[in-house]
């Protein structure tokens, strides 16, 4: 049965939504990119609408979104701001569980972007290193280098132990 858009949306916003805040670590940027790459997908919905599984689609226009995103903010030389009172952010929760999304939001700001995606998509959505590499446009091997190298950096933090 081909799902109309608005049918998809439906089903599938509050999942892109949560993926895409994982993806850029902040909720505004979340926001702009979700709603971005969401125009472009509504323009194309006649042929995406046919495929057996749209939303692997919507998730990679989303990722391909994220990393446009990245690339102008690199040509735009924006510096990140260290004192985090400046920041636009919601009100914390209170106890341990802002201490553990702050620091999982510091260690994933401080990857590549590639690896972060691979990151979130393996750990977040629970995918497999195809379908990953299905969102990111790269080979399984390519995913598979990205997570390792992720991984690495979160060891040498001291943040996750080696398995």
């Amino acid at each position: 049965m081909r799902l109309t858009f608005e049918e998809f949306l439906a089903a599938e916003l509050p999942g892109l939504t949560r993926f895409a805040g994982a993806l850029t670590g902040d909720r505004h940027l979340a926001e702009d990119v979700l709603s971005d790459a969401l125009l472009v997908v509504s323009r194309r919905w006649s042929r995406i609408a046919e495929m057996d599984k749209p939303l692997p689609y919507v998730r990679r226009a989303v990722v391909s979104t994220f990393f446009s995103e990245r690339r102008k903010a690199a040509r735009r030389r924006t510096e990140p701001v260290a004192d985090h009172a400046l920041l636009d952010r919601a009100e914390p929760d209170p106890g341990d569980d802002v201490a553990r999304r702050d620091l999982v939001e510091r260690l994933l700001a401080g990857l590549p972007p590639q690896q972060r995606a691979a990151l979130v998509l393996r750990y977040l959505l629970d995918q497999t290193d195809e379908e990953i590499a299905q969102a990111l446009g790269c080979s399984t091997g390519t995913v598979r280098s990205h997570l390792s190298l992720a991984r690495s950096v979160l060891r040498r933090s001291g943040t996750i132990e080696r398995s």
